[in-house]
Parts: structure tokens; C-alpha cells; sequence
């Protein structure tokens, strides 16, 4: 499984799970390092997505909440793991121990998800607590989008 870190996610962590912890089957790369640097997010998952991707690792609530991002996710079908605000705003340190910790439960939820979906790592250590299913309105930000575009000149 193809998975893109956004720019959220430093090339240094990404890395340390490639050297780590990442499973035969996986491959994760960062939208820093292939080439997509400065891109909008919109341009970076539909290439992504075009060229055989299936997953994003990102701590960007736009994928939660903003129009173009949420479009994109539905357009493309693109599976998307979600880092908490807590995560955000940790020390690289302490960022990449979480992403070694919760990595296996990671790859197994992307192995189980649908299409579209977003789960999220708890900002804890534990071995046995679940990712969290975060749902996407699709809806109700295409509304917000259609919404916003009658209200432009």
C-alpha cells in the first residue's frame, strides 16, 4: 500500500518508519521529498491518487474541514490517517516516538478501511487502544462549497 505524508509530517519521520517499523507491502513517502514541495494540497493527493496512491498520513485539519481538501479525498477516494492537534503541536522527538508506537495499528487500520475514510491516532502510548474513526461530511461541505462559489462575483 502507497501511503504520502504531507508537509506536516517531517522527512526525518518519515525515515525513521521506513528504517523502522514499516511493513513488507508498504511503501511511505513525504510530499517534501517527491517533488511536490510548495504544491497545494488539492494537486499533491490527485497526483498522488492518479499515480497509484491509496493513503495520506497528515496532521491537517483543511482534510477534515475545508472544501478543496474534503473534495479531494472524495474525488479520488484517497484513505486518510489523521495525527491529532496534540501531535501538531509535540517536539520532533516526541512526534516521530508516536508514529513508531501507533505505526502496526496504522497499517493494519489502512488495511481494513474503505475508501474515503479518516481514522485517528489517540495522542497516547498504549499497545492496545483503537485508532478512531473521524467522519468527513461529505455533504455538508460540498454544500458549503456550492454555497460559497454562488456568493462569488
Amino acid at each position: 500500500m502507497r501511503i504520502r505524508a504531507d508537509e506536516h509530517v517531517a522527512p526525518a519521520i518519515v525515515q525513521a518508519v521506513n528504517q523502522i517499523a514499516l511493513s513488507e507491502g508498504f511503501q511511505l513517502t513525504s510530499v517534501l521529498k517527491e517533488g511536490f514541495k510548495g504544491a497545494s494540497d488539492v494537486h499533491w493527493i490527485t497526483a498522488f491518487a492518479a499515480d497509484g496512491g491509496e493513503a495520506i498520513l497528515t496532521a491537517d485539519t483543511d482534510f477534515l474541514k475545508q472544501p478543496p481538501q474534503v473534495q479531494a479525498v472524495e474525488r479520488t477516494g484517497i484513505k486518510v490517517i489523521h495525527l491529532p492537534a496534540a501531535w501538531a503541536n509535540a517536539s520532533l522527538a516526541v512526534q516521530t516516538g508516536h508514529i513508531l508506537i501507533w505505526w502496526q495499528r496504522i497499517e493494519a487500520q489502512l488495511s481494513t478501511m474503505k475508501q474515503r475514510q479518516c481514522f485517528q491516532t489517540p495522542f497516547a502510548v498504549s499497545d492496545s487502544l483503537p485508532l478512531k474513526q473521524i467522519i468527513i461530511d461529505f455533504q455538508a461541505i460540498n454544500k458549503k462549497a456550492k454555497k460559497a462559489a454562488r456568493r462569488e462575483p
